[in-house]
């Protein structure tokens, strides 16, 4: 692969070379409403130019589509995960309630848990600032 890339840059900058060594008549070319004469070399060296400027494009391009087709996947992840934990925290709910004798079943936070232990309940951090436990004042 490397060998054919070289022979084909060679090849490449002896065609240019020959471009310019053989054709020394200048050449009008009408660009933007403008006539420029020039020698037929400086043609081949635009063409590049266009040629490397389509090839960027042509990458941010694929660099695009496949950054949003990434994006779109993982937020089709997320969004399969928080189904799955919602539908767990349901199924737990349920279990819950049968266990404790057919009471009733609710997603609010329940009274009788408390917090952590060593987390203060008076809503300072556990380092004195204020906010939420545990929170570091900056």
């Amino acid at each position: 692969m490397v060998l054919v890339g070289l022979l084909l840059i060679a090849a490449a900058a002896g065609f240019t070379i020959d471009v310019f060594a053989q054709n020394t008549a200048s050449v009008d070319v009408d660009v933007l409403g403008r006539t420029f004469a020039v020698d037929p070399g400086w043609l081949v060296v635009a063409g590049a130019v266009a040629v490397a400027v389509l090839l960027v494009g042509v990458r941010l391009v694929v660099a695009g589509v496949a950054r949003a087709r990434g994006r779109r996947a993982t937020l089709r992840t997320a969004q399969r995960a928080t189904r799955e934990r919602d539908q767990l925290a349901q199924q737990l709910a349920v279990e819950r309630a049968e266990r404790d004798g057919g009471q009733e079943v609710t997603t609010e936070h329940d009274a009788r848990s408390s917090p952590a232990p060593g987390v203060p309940t008076d809503g300072t951090g556990s380092d004195g600032t204020e906010g939420r436990p545990g929170r570091v004042a900056r």
